[in-house]
């Protein structure tokens, strides 16, 4: 890269860098420390829904992401807080985010902030369920407030596989909320062949959660 040339990041690219960082952490570090990757993870995951946060609002409002909406545009006024842009989004964006959501978003916010000012101690089970609400609330929120698909990035190698496998809380949040989705516009979700979770449409198609396709007919 030229030293001249500058760096950028806009609020949605900035986002998918913090969640391409969180996810390498729990797939691939081998060479890390456990306590280091779900350090990393948590303070990277909890970043990227920051940012997406502030991403839905930018689309409502640009003025909105600033704390005193008045001084847009200026790039010096503070940003508003996460628990502000929930707010901000459940009010003049109409953007639902429910109290389960809510509640993992705080929890995520305030293990990254321990681990960013303070102190931090967790288990690490602990650790893996805030880590896993949080990716779940990200995928989720990404498809349905973004319309971006981020899991594809993933998709692309192992990485989706691997994270799948390595993290556990993540794959059952994320599968509850894929196949609630399903259901809800009358899919009736049927068993993965691949992952062998239930998030594959009756008709067949990609398994929402792992992107295997399953073509019944030629099966039959």
């Amino acid at each position: 890269m030229s030293s001249s040339k500058p760096i950028e990041f806009n609020l949605l690219n900035n986002a998918k860098d913090s969640l391409r960082q969180a996810v390498h952490f729990l797939a691939f570090n081998d060479n890390v420390p456990a306590e280091s990757q779900l350090k990393h993870a948590i303070v990277n995951t909890a970043h990227c829904v920051e940012l997406l946060l502030k991403e839905r609002l930018r689309r409502v409002n640009p003025a909105l992401v600033l704390r005193d909406s008045g001084k847009y545009p200026s790039v010096s006024e503070y940003t508003v807080t996460v628990d502000t842009a929930i707010k901000r989004l459940q009010t003049a964006g109409r953007v639902t985010i429910t109290t389960t959501d809510s509640i993992a978003i705080k929890n995520l916010c305030t293990a990254r902030n321990a681990i960013m000012h303070y102190e931090w101690s967790i288990t690490a089970k602990a650790a893996k369920a805030i880590i896993g609400e949080g990716l779940s609330f990200v995928f989720s929120f990404g498809r349905a407030e973004l319309g971006i698909d981020f899991a594809k990035d993933f998709q692309m190698d192992d990485t989706w596989r691997s994270l799948l496998e390595e993290l556990y809380q993540f794959t059952e949040s994320y599968r509850k909320r894929l196949k609630a989705i399903m259901c809800t516009r009358g899919d009736h979700p049927v068993e993965c062949a691949n992952c062998g979770e239930e998030v594959v449409p009756w008709h067949g198609g990609s398994c929402e959660l792992c992107g295997h396709w399953q073509d019944f007919d030629s099966q039959n």
